[in-house]
């Protein structure tokens, strides 16, 4: 296959992207970190407890990408040694109006958290990582929940630290 040579230049002549091309460029970014840990058999949403983590948007059309360090655990003995699924997603809060999901009804979901041994604790390591975009310029609270597809599924259970980053993005 041919490379295709934009206005006739060589590929390494070329420097920028043309003016019509436009571009996000990272206005503010918001990091911090939990280590919390909770447990839930619930199949609905719950939070995690990882904490509350906020940015103030500068402009309406700005887009917030949000990433959570994730980590979901299984006792398999406790749940029969059976593989469990889980599931995460991102809940949003604009100025104090209420807690929303802004993930996919069935959120991230994990191939599993437990692997049939018996008496074993499986931990995960995940990134739940969301591009929101909250039309607004008041503050946005972003939380981390979690559901079992069935079974007992602790959250942090080695109350590791992971770290949570917000990024406000031009629209």
């Amino acid at each position: 296959m041919a490379i295709i040579k934009p206005n006739n230049n060589t590929l390494s002549s070329i420097t920028a992207l043309p003016a019509s091309i436009t571009t996000g460029k990272i206005l503010q970014v918001v990091s911090g970190s939990y280590s919390g840990s909770t447990t839930t058999t619930s199949t609905s949403y719950v939070d995690t407890t990882a904490g509350t983590f906020s940015i103030t948007p500068s402009a309406t059309s700005s887009k917030i990408l949000v990433d959570f360090g994730a980590s979901p655990h299984v006792n398999t003995s406790a749940n029969g040694n059976q593989n469990i699924r889980c599931f995460l997603t991102i809940y949003r809060d604009i100025n104090g109006g209420g807690y929303s999901n802004i993930g996919s009804a069935n959120g991230i979901a994990t191939e599993r958290c437990g692997d049939n041994i018996t008496g074993s604790t499986q931990d995960g390591t995940s990134r739940l990582v969301v591009m929101d975009s909250p039309s607004t310029t008041s503050q946005v609270n972003y939380k981390m929940y979690f559901k079992t597809g069935g079974g007992e599924l602790y959250w942090n259970l080695q109350t590791q630290q992971h770290t949570v980053t917000l990024m406000e993005i031009s629209g």
